[in-house]
């Protein structure tokens, strides 16, 4: 793996001495304890994904020429909390700084799955994607709690504490006390410090969502950027996201257990923090679409101009099909393709013997950069045995296969 820099970050540098709050008791992310033995989902190992599977995407990632790979420090059980830089000049002293952080709870995989959608745009040789490497550095931290994952926990890391709450406790978890010292350096940076920080998470209650945070516990001119940010992305697709005060928060005043509790207690209207709730449930999906939505309103929020190159960098220049993701996998995975035209779109789904094995679209589609998923079913709704199948586009005159593995 290219371009992969250790840094080791003392966990035991920051630690902040506060009372605790009892002012937020509702769960932003709809979780409800109990609902599920050990807080440990049978259904499938790592949740879907796990820290080798990221592994593979970190290389993968880190042959991109705008992609630094660091590990920032170590989880309870040793394991390396990777950040990805992207950017064309990630030492720029100028350039809008971003920061995004994702699978703290682990339960909660969509987080990733958009998460992965918004580095693959920003990696894409789109003008679009060019002009916003040009002008900001985004820092991702695909996998927070990797100990939860590999654990199969739904919201803690190894010392079964839910890092997501902890960031009031002393002394701080692991994890906790590196992404904090790592945002207290960031935002150290006098000329161009963290102007964004989105905390992503997926809701139970399957809606796509931003954690408003009311005046009682902000400021009302906070609130009313807010309202911009969330009207921002929320307008690069419509109907995708649910109004800025579906889910208000703070509404007694600041708790001080959460990322955007520092945040706001430390760098009040400065920085843009909130947490960001995908859907959690059996309709998710469209995370090409989310992903898109959440930078381009970032982009819109801190000032960028996209209007001139948005219409031409938004389709792609050429008909292809990805490599699946994850891949093997063994519970879904995700199929990428664009599409330069309107074209009528099959995807099939063969055994290697030919046979066909599950046609998952066979539509009209306008271009644009697209995804799909499978869920290892064939036609008739059945479980195909573990083992290589292939997959097919024909759009138009453009026809493409590729191998993927499905394992149990």
């Amino acid at each position: 793996m290219k371009k992969i820099r250790i840094k080791v970050i003392l966990a035991n540098l920051v630690f902040t001495t506060v009372i605790y709050s009892q002012i937020e008791l509702v769960d932003k992310c709809g979780y409800i304890y109990g609902d599920q033995t050990n807080h440990y989902l049978a259904r499938t190992a790592n949740w879907g994904y796990g820290y080798d599977s990221l592994l593979v995407d970190l290389e993968r990632w880190g042959e991109s020429p705008f992609v630094t790979v660091d590990s920032l420090g170590a989880s309870v059980q040793n394991r390396a909390l990777w950040e990805l830089t992207i950017a064309d000049d990630p030492e720029s002293s100028s350039n809008h700084r971003i920061y995004i952080h994702a699978r703290t709870h682990p339960g909660e995989e969509e987080s990733f799955w958009v998460t992965n959608e918004i580095i693959n745009f920003l990696i894409s040789d789109t003008p679009l994607a060019a002009f916003i490497r040009t002008n900001c550095i985004f820092h991702i931290i695909p996998m927070y709690n990797p100990d939860g994952v590999e654990l199969g926990y739904a919201r803690e890391n190894a010392n079964g504490v839910d890092i997501e709450s902890g960031w009031d406790d002393v002394p701080l978890e692991l994890e906790v006390a590196v992404l904090k010292n790592r945002f207290i350096e960031l935002t150290s940076l006098v000329d161009n410090p963290i102007e964004v920080a989105l905390n992503m998470h997926s809701s139970y209650s399957c809606k796509r969502y931003f954690v408003y945070h009311d005046a009682a516990g902000t400021s009302e001119n906070y609130t009313t950027l807010e309202q911009q940010f969330i009207n921002a992305v929320q307008s690069y697709f419509v109907d995708g996201f649910e109004d800025w005060d579906y889910f208000v928060s703070w509404t007694s005043g600041t708790p001080d257990q959460y990322p955007e509790s520092w945040w706001w207690m430390n760098h009040s209207e400065n920085v843009m923090a909130l947490t960001y709730e995908d859907m959690n449930c059996e309709a998710a999906g469209n995370y090409d679409s989310t992903a898109y939505a959440l930078v381009l309103g970032v982009c819109e929020y801190i000032g960028l101009d996209l209007s001139q190159i948005q219409n031409e960098a938004s389709m792609p220049g050429s008909y292809s099909l990805l490599q699946n993701y994850p891949n093997p996998f063994n519970s879904t995975t995700t199929l990428r393709y664009d599409l330069a035209g309107q074209s009528n779109v099959n995807i099939i789904i063969y055994d290697m013997l030919g046979r066909e094995v599950k046609t998952l679209i066979n539509q009209t589609q306008d271009a644009g950069f697209k995804s799909i998923q499978w869920d290892g079913t064939n036609d008739y709704g059945k479980q195909v045995s573990a083992g290589v199948y292939l997959y097919r586009i024909q759009a138009g005159e453009y026809m493409q296969t590729k191998k993927m593995v499905f394992l149990k």
